[in-house]
């Protein structure tokens, strides 16, 4: 079994179990696939794509139709189901972020961060929400969103600075944050007043507004937001009805929470 050393992080990756991966980054990129296809992708033989894809169709990972072309297999959504379930606070959020759609119109969601990522757990929509590309299971950098900079404000600055160096501040738009000691500045601003913002940042046109969700010693579980056009978020909207509605779903996470 080979293996080699990440120059990134000094940790041993095992090629086999890289090479899996990377076929089920590819199928879930193009939706299907063919062995030729994929090999090409990823710089593989045809033979080795065979065999990882045939091993994963066996254990029905993966979905094999009558044009020999692959799928991602069902059996995902069961083991997502149980990744979900390490997030205790899950169910409560459901409740709020479907609230925040309902009196908003706008489209609302929960995220958690992990491993340096917002990762979107739910999301809702108003009757007015705009459909963007966000999904359950979204990921994206954390400078550049609401619910991001309201998770990263209240990690540790180790933490912060570890995330910041591996992830890097991506320019998504030109008013994305990309300098370190402006997101910082920002960031210290948004545990001043418990909200942060996303000023077109990640899409043109929309802005969010997000404030994170805290335990009891004041650790930092995820994070709510609202997002909308820019053309109705005139200043007041956007400076007080929104973030005190997010709050008050905020304060019912926590306070319920407790029991968990």
């Amino acid at each position: 079994m080979s293996s080699s050393i990440d120059p990134s992080n000094g940790k041993k990756r095992i090629q086999a179990v890289q090479t899996t991966l990377e076929i089920l980054d590819a199928l879930r990129a193009h939706g299907d696939a063919g062995v030729t296809e994929i090999s090409k992708e990823i710089g593989v033989t045809k033979g080795t794509v065979y065999n990882h894809l045939a091993t994963l169709e066996e254990n029905d990972y993966v979905y094999k139709d009558a044009n020999d072309r692959y799928q991602l297999g069902l059996r995902f959504i069961d083991v997502a189901h149980h990744a979900k379930s390490r997030i205790p606070i899950l169910e409560l959020a459901r409740t709020e972020v479907d609230k925040l759609a309902e009196k908003s119109g706008e489209m609302a969601l929960f995220t958690v961060e992990e491993h340096g990522m917002g990762v979107c757990l739910y999301v809702a929509y108003g009757e007015q929400a705009v459909q963007t590309p966000l999904y359950v299971g979204h990921r994206s950098e954390l400078h550049h969103t609401a619910v991001g900079k309201a998770i990263l404000a209240h990690l540790a600055d180790e933490r912060v600075a570890e995330i910041i160096d591996n992830r890097g501040l991506t320019e998504i738009t030109e008013h994305t944050i990309t300098q370190k000691q402006a997101l910082l500045e920002q960031l210290e601003d948004v545990r001043k007043r418990g909200i942060a913002f996303n000023n077109q940042e990640t899409i043109h046109g929309l802005v969010g507004v997000g404030a994170p969700i805290k335990n009891q010693h004041g650790e930092v579980l995820g994070a709510l937001s609202i997002i909308g056009p820019s053309s109705r978020m005139d200043e007041d909207r956007l400076q007080r009805e929104l973030p005190d509605m997010i709050m008050r779903s905020v304060n019912v996470i926590e306070i319920n929470s407790t029991s968990l």
